[in-house]
């Protein structure tokens, strides 16, 4: 694969939650069918606590999309680094990361991805590009639901 190719995408919300919080549901990742429709499955194949091997099965418009990812956790910096073992991109990587900032904690995911297929990725890669994006925005979003559920559930008490 050339250095040069490949595509990354980023993007970010400002959540009102601790940012301990908000990484908790980043690690947790086996919980995330429960509150994000796309994802099907996040198995966890392997634990060791600040490493996750994970078993991962997504619909994008209606189409499956299966892989293992590797994802390393940095407990102290807020950050979890993932990368794919395999699947339908010959790469696809990146972070999570979670930081405090004077609108609140901030939640972002940045991603590398490449098809590995030059021939296909001027007719596909405008299209995929914009469905991973508005899945990652659709992660983010349903993460801020989620810790704002929690938040709403401990403020009653």
């Amino acid at each position: 694969m050339s250095p040069t190719r490949g595509n990354t995408i980023q993007v970010s919300r400002t959540l009102r939650a601790d940012p301990q919080q908000a990484f908790d549901v980043v690690y947790d990742v086996e919980y995330f069918p429960m509150f994000m429709p796309n994802v099907t499955a996040a198995r966890v194949i392997s634990n060791d606590g600040d490493r996750k091997t994970v078993e991962w099965e997504m619909l994008i418009d209606g189409a499956p999309l299966n892989w293992t990812e590797d994802i390393r956790y940095d407990r102290d910096l807020l950050t979890a680094d993932f990368k794919a073992l395999d699947g339908v991109f010959s790469h696809f990587d990146g972070t999570w990361r979670v930081w405090v900032s004077a609108n609140g904690t901030n939640l972002e995911v940045s991603v590398f991805y490449d098809l590995g297929l030059p021939e296909i990725e001027d007719i596909i890669g405008p299209i995929l590009e914009e469905r991973l994006r508005q899945n990652l925005d659709a992660m983010l979003y349903h993460i801020d639901a989620m810790l704002e559920n929690i938040e709403a559930r401990v403020g009653s008490t």
